[in-house]
């Protein structure tokens, strides 16, 4: 009589680890669950945080901008160049893409500098398909000689840079 009340008690006491492991078990696949919806969402964040962050650093880089006295200021001929050897900093960009927009006048249509009444320049393109936009407004300025004088002429623009996200 006594074995089978110890053999009682063990198998209850196995049945109950059993059950406090399968508990623990669905727990944890709960909790991973739910962290890991949570991993792209911070990674989109944390992307688009990169990108706004690096706005200011891609508009001012000596590469691009007009002069170190100004900030936010695009020369429109180091775009031009730029745009053509842009490739080699393709593991220096955080971002998918860079496009400095014209915005006056306002066009119906996308043209891709340089071109005649263009609208766009494609400063860098990681052809990613999967990238959403973030931007901030610069003025777009060049250098024109009118009757031996050089006069800076300077329209509005937007620097566009496109932040990369996970489907």
């Amino acid at each position: 009589m006594v074995n089978k009340i110890a053999d009682m008690k063990i198998m209850q006491m196995t049945f109950m680890i059993l059950f406090v492991f399968i508990f623990f078990t669905f727990a944890f696949l709960f909790f991973v669950s739910t962290q890991s919806g949570k991993v792209n969402e911070n990674f989109n964040v944390l992307q688009k945080e990169s990108a706004i962050a690096s706005i200011e650093t891609i508009a001012n880089m000596p590469e691009l901008s007009c002069d170190s006295s100004r900030t936010l200021c695009i020369d429109e001929d180091k775009i031009v160049v730029f745009g053509s050897i842009s490739n080699s900093y393709r593991n220096f960009w955080p971002v998918a893409s860079i496009r400095v927009r014209k915005i006056f006048p306002k066009s119906a249509k996308d043209i891709k500098c340089p071109a005649t009444n263009c609208t766009y320049y494609e400063v860098y393109n990681s052809n990613q398909t999967n990238y959403k936009s973030e931007g901030t407004f610069v003025s777009i300025c060049k250098v024109v000689r009118n009757e031996n004088v050089a006069q800076e002429i300077c329209e509005p623009g937007r620097l566009d840079v496109g932040v990369k996200i996970s489907s």
